[in-house]
């Protein structure tokens, strides 16, 4: 299988032990700092396996128009939602 790197969101980071289990951890407010806790090692990222793909199910088209405050018609966009029902969960 293939392999992933995520990267933590900002003002978190990981904590990696040697197997690979990891868990999310906030950031300190002095900001991020290399550490260690039992045989975990703070990250800021972790790769992980990537286990297969969704496939493509339905697709809907909206259209919004945005006005300005004076009422003028200012944009129009046409955008796209997919949705799918086949894969893993949490």
């Amino acid at each position: 299988m293939a392999k992933a790197t995520v990267k933590a969101p900002v003002g978190y980071h990981f904590m990696v032990n040697s197997i690979g289990a990891f868990y999310l951890m906030k950031t300190s407010s002095i900001g991020y700092v290399e550490h260690t806790e039992d045989n975990y090692t703070s990250s800021l990222s972790v790769s992980l396996e990537v286990m297969g793909t969704h496939s493509q199910a339905t697709t809907a088209q909206t259209t919004a128009t945005a006005t300005s405050s004076s009422g003028a018609t200012t944009t129009s966009r046409t955008t796209s939602t997919t949705s799918t029902s086949t894969g893993g969960g949490y």
